[in-house]
C-alpha cells in the first residue's frame, strides 16, 4: 500500500522562506533550537541537504545544510514542541533510500547513514523503537491482523504522547478503520488540535466516518483521460453494483493486483467497474493502462480531490457501491472481494 503525495514530492522542492545554510554545529538547548546531524554514502555527490515539512499537500524546504567530507548538520528551530519533517537529498529520484522521516524537536538529533531512523531526543528515540518492531512484524508475519494486534498490545504505553499519535496516523492504512478510530479517540483533544499533522488525520478519520457502509455515496468531480468533466453519480446509483479502485500507475501494490481484480470483473460481469488514477500523470495513466489491459472505464483525478473526499490515503484502494448508491464495503483487498460479492449476489 503507498502513501498518495503530490508530484511534486518525487520531482523537485518547493522553496518558501530563507533556508539556513552550516557546515558546522555546536550543541545548543535556546528555546526550541535542534541539529540535526549524520553522514550521507561516499558516492552521494549531492551538496546540500533538506528538511522539508508537507504542509497542505506542499513540500516545504525549511531547513538545510551542505554536506561536507560526507557528513551535514542542520540547525533550526521549531514553532511547536514537536513537528515532523523529511529530511533529505536535493535529488530524491537519484538518492531515493537516502531519506529520513524526524520530529523536530529541541536537542541534537542524529540520523543513521543508511537513512531511515533518527535518534538523540525522546520523540525520536520512540519513533525508532516502534517503526523497527512494526517492520519486523511486515517483514515476517502472514497476519492481516498483526499490526493490529501489536497496537492492541502496546497502546496503553503510547495513547496520550506524539509518537502513539504519530504512529497511528502512520499505520492507519493498515488496520481496520473501526479499530484505528476506537484508537484515535483515546488521544487527547489538545494533542489532535496542537499539530497540524494531527488536525488533518482527525479530519480524515471525520470524513470516513461519514462513508461507512450503508451511507449514500457523496459525489465528486473527475475528468475523463481526455480532460472531460464527469462525476461519480454519472456512474454510480444507476441500478447496478459498482466498484470504484482508486490506484495509480506508479504504484507497485496497484499494478500486482491488477490480474486478480481482472478475474473477479470477468466472473461477476454484473459489476461494474470503475478505475480513478489518483495524483497521476494522464499519459502514465494511459501507458498503465495498455501494460496491464485493464478493460473497465478509467477516470483521471491527478488532484486525488475523490480519494481525499472519501478519507483515502493509501492504495490500493476499492469501495463497493449497491445499486441504489449506498456503499456497501471499502478498504478490503481482492481476496475479500470475492467474498463480499458472493454475498450481496446471492
Amino acid at each position: 500500500m503507498r502513501k498518495i503525495f503530490p508530484k511534486k514530492w518525487c520531482a523537485g522542492l518547493l522553496v518558501a522562506g530563507a533556508l539556513v545554510l552550516i557546515s558546522s554545529c555546536n550543541r545548543s538547548q535556546e528555546g526550541k533550537v535542534f541539529t540535526i546531524s549524520g553522514s550521507v554514502p561516499p558516492e552521494i555527490e549531492d551538496q546540500y541537504i533538506y528538511a522539508t515539512e508537507i504542509i497542505d499537500g506542499s513540500e516545504i524546504t525549511r531547513f538545510s545544510g551542505r554536506i561536507v567530507d560526507g557528513k551535514f548538520c542542520i540547525k533550526g528551530h521549531c514553532d511547536d514542541t514537536v513537528a515532523l519533517a523529511v529530511v533529505h537529498l536535493g535529488d530524491v529520484e537519484k538518492y531515493p533510500a537516502v531519506t529520513w522521516n524526524v520530529a523536530l524537536e529541541k536537542g541534537d538529533i542524529v540520523l543513521d547513514t543508511n537513512g531511515q531512523f533518527a535518534t538523540g531526543t525522546p520523540n525520536n528515540d520512540g519513533m525508532k523503537d516502534w517503526m523497527l518492531q512494526i517492520y519486523n512484524i511486515m517483514m515476517t508475519s502472514a497476519d492481516p491482523n498483526a499490526i493490529s494486534d501489536f497496537f492492541a498490545k502496546n497502546w496503553a504505553l503510547r495513547p496520550t504522547d506524539f509518537v502513539g499519535a504519530y504512529m497511528l496516523m502512520s499505520m492507519s492504512p493498515y488496520m481496520e478503520f473501526g479499530f484505528v478510530d476506537s484508537l484515535a479517540r483515546q488521544i487527547p483533544a489538545e494533542m489532535m488540535q496542537k499539530y497540524l499533522m494531527f488536525r488533518k488525520f482527525d479530519e480524515q478519520l471525520a470524513t470516513i466516518r461519514k462513508m461507512q457502509p450503508g451511507c449514500v455515496f457523496t459525489d465528486v468531480e473527475v475528468k475523463t483521460l481526455d480532460g472531460e468533466a464527469t462525476r461519480l453519480s454519472d456512474h454510480i446509483g444507476k441500478g447496478e453494483y459498482v466498484l470504484v479502485d482508486f490506484w495509480a500507475s506508479w504504484c507497485g501494490p496497484c499494478r500486482q493486483a491488477m490480474p486478480q481484480l481482472q478475474a473477479v470483473a470477468k466472473k461477476h460481469k454484473e459489476l461494474k467497474v470503475i478505475g480513478i488514477a489518483v495524483s497521476d500523470e494522464v499519459d502514465d495513466t494511459r501507458k498503465a493502462i495498455g501494460d496491464l489491459r485493464i478493460s473497465w472505464p478509467v477516470l483521471s483525478d491527478t488532484e486525488a480531490l475523490s480519494a481525499k473526499t472519501y478519507g483515502i490515503n493509501a492504495i490500493p484502494a476499492m469501495i463497493l457501491f449497491a445499486p441504489d448508491g449506498k456503499i456497501v464495503a471499502r478498504d478490503f483487498n481482492v481476496v475479500e472481494l470475492e467474498n463480499i460479492l458472493s454475498e450481496q449476489m446471492k
